[in-house]
């Protein structure tokens, strides 16, 4: 990943979430300040410029909705990319944050590796337009209807879509051909997408390739293991249209870059 350190403001009312999330991102050279609340945090933002803030929505003085909204109608910081965290994996309030101009959003507990890697993607996405809007996606899902369902409601994107069920069969074909996205389903009945995604990774030829895993396990551990093998997101089942579309938008802007 690249070497650029950020301007970040972390608004986190629990103490120990936020003076270890501080340490952990300062171990990568990023400039951090913390606080507890949004008054705060609002009266921080007129005296300094932040390249990001990670923005917990459940704050005891103002909420993270609210803050965010004056945030986006503020001219002088609006600018400013903040990603949403939130203890409750509530698809309508991540939906209605992105709307307001949320970049990204963060479930609890989180993976820091996964904090690092958007921010990272954020900066880069910064610096480099790609033309995303006929990319090819790869989709792997053994469930069938599954498969029916993303890919048709993919295409009216634009984007154009091959799935395929099992493991081995994404691993021939991409000895074949090239794709600008993988979606890699985690629980499959021949090869995981744990394994698959490492292989991918070892064989070199796709390191360039953003891979978003699907997952019905909810755990740090999990998707620990899915960033360690190389995955660039996740995304949880059952799988939210719009918020698979801003994931896929997410990936294709930065591309991964080893």
């Amino acid at each position: 990943m690249t070497s650029q350190t950020a301007n970040i403001l972390i608004v986190e009312d629990d103490e120990l979430s936020r003076e270890l999330l501080k340490r952990r991102l300062e171990a990568d050279h990023h400039k951090i300040t913390s606080v507890s609340g949004g008054t705060k945090a609002l009266s921080l933002l007129k005296s300094e410029v932040f390249d990001f803030i990670l923005l917990d929505i459940n704050l005891p003085d103002i909420d993270g909705v609210t803050i965010l909204e004056q945030i986006k109608n503020d001219l002088n910081i609006e600018k400013t990319q903040v990603i949403m965290v939130t203890a409750n994996n509530d698809r309508e309030m991540v939906i209605k944050c992105l709307d307001t101009g949320a970049i990204d959003y963060l479930i609890k507990p989180y993976s820091t590796s996964l904090v690092k890697l958007r921010i990272w993607r954020y900066f880069k996405n910064t610096k480099h337009e790609h033309d995303i809007s006929h990319a090819k996606i790869l989709l792997v899902d053994d469930q069938e209807l599954n498969r029916d369902v993303l890919a048709h409601r993919l295409s009216k994107t634009g984007y154009q879509i091959t799935s395929l069920g099992n493991g081995q069969e994404t691993l021939d074909l991409l000895e074949k051909e090239e794709f600008d996205l993988i979606l890699l389903d985690i629980m499959m009945p021949d090869i995981s997408g744990i394994e698959v995604l490492t292989k991918i990774r070892a064989a070199g030829k796709h390191n360039n390739t953003p891979v978003i895993m699907i997952t019905a396990i909810e755990d740090v551990k999990t998707v620990n293991e899915c960033i360690n093998a190389g995955a660039d997101d996740y995304i949880m089942k059952p799988v939210n249209t719009s918020l698979l579309k801003f994931r896929i938008q997410s990936c294709l802007q930065s591309r991964r870059t080893l």
